[in-house]
């Protein structure tokens, strides 16, 4: 029993010390302010320099806020209107109406693959659509970061590019399922 008293009184110093140490945590930490101290300074408003430094138009969007393409040739069609939509943003001057466009965009073009693969698009012709909708990622993402720098977007650099890779996702064919009948010419 004489050798538990002293391992036990030993403990007792540093099991205080972690207590006056969490209660003057409690002290210094959340809550230790006072609400005058939140309150905002006296003379700012609403849409102050703080506000007025992110873009209204530039709003976050997920996967589940973009209506997926049923099929390959839907895709390319919406990915052709978000093309029209922010060309013809940018060329009325106003860029940051463009971002939605964008966001939307580059959902579509990340799952390309998988639409086209599932729309019945050979499997010789899977690379090419992977490799393409990169690439037109890749050159919106240039228009994009511009815009988000607040520069000029320079649509006119990368349009040329952009069609043409556009072009070449046209030109992937789909092969028919079962159930569709073949067009006659």
């Amino acid at each position: 029993m004489r050798d538990l008293m002293p391992r036990r009184f030993a403990v007792m110093p540093t099991v205080r010390l972690a207590f006056v140490f969490a209660s003057l945590s409690g002290l210094v930490g959340c809550g230790g302010s006072t609400p005058e101290a939140t309150a905002p300074p006296t003379g700012s408003t609403p849409g102050s320099a703080a506000e007025t430094a992110t873009d209204p138009d530039d709003v976050p969007i997920t996967e589940a806020d973009v209506a997926r393409p049923e099929d390959y040739p839907e895709a390319l069609t919406r990915i052709e209107g978000y093309r029209d939509t922010i060309r013809d943003e940018i060329a009325a001057g106003r860029p940051t109406k463009a971002h939605r466009a964008l966001d939307e965009l580059d959902i579509v073009l990340n799952w390309l693959p998988e639409i086209a693969r599932d729309s019945g698009v050979p499997k010789e012709h899977w690379e090419a659509v992977n490799t393409t909708a990169q690439e037109i990622r890749e050159l919106f993402n240039q228009v994009h970061s511009r815009i988000d720098a607040g520069q000029d977007p320079d649509y006119g650099a990368v349009s040329g590019s952009i069609d043409q890779a556009i072009g070449s996702l046209q030109d992937i064919p789909v092969a028919l399922s079962p159930d569709q009948p073949e067009a006659t010419s």
